[in-house]
């Protein structure tokens, strides 16, 4: 009874390190709307596509996720995916808004008729 015990106890602690971590995309300071060019403003958002795409690779099915699914049915990855995801689109639609503030589009568009 106690090894059961003791082997219930080890999967779950290894579930519990086993849920992926993904970090998350700080939303746009005061600062940053005011100061950033949009050549910059481009280049943040290429960025966050870039960190979308990582967190897509990186929720993919693997040795981690079989052992987060022993823990708590995955739930806790799904979680982890899901609020990574929020943030880094909030942070795209806040840089989508400086770009029109700043007029980036109509920035290009002179730059590409010269």
């Amino acid at each position: 009874m106690k090894k059961v015990l003791l082997a219930v106890a080890m999967m779950a602690a290894l579930a519990g390190c086993a849920t992926k971590n993904y970090g998350r995309q700080g939303e746009l300071t005061e600062y940053e709307k005011k100061t950033l060019s949009c050549r910059e403003i481009e280049l943040e958002t290429a960025k966050v596509h870039g960190y979308l795409d990582h967190v897509e690779k990186e929720s993919q099915f693997d040795g981690r996720s079989v052992l987060s699914f022993l823990g708590d049915f995955g739930i806790g990855n799904t979680m982890e995916k899901s609020s990574a995801i929020d943030a880094a689109q909030r942070r795209l639609s806040q840089l989508q808004l400086a770009r029109t503030n700043k007029n980036c589009g109509a920035e290009v568009a002179a730059k590409a008729s010269e």
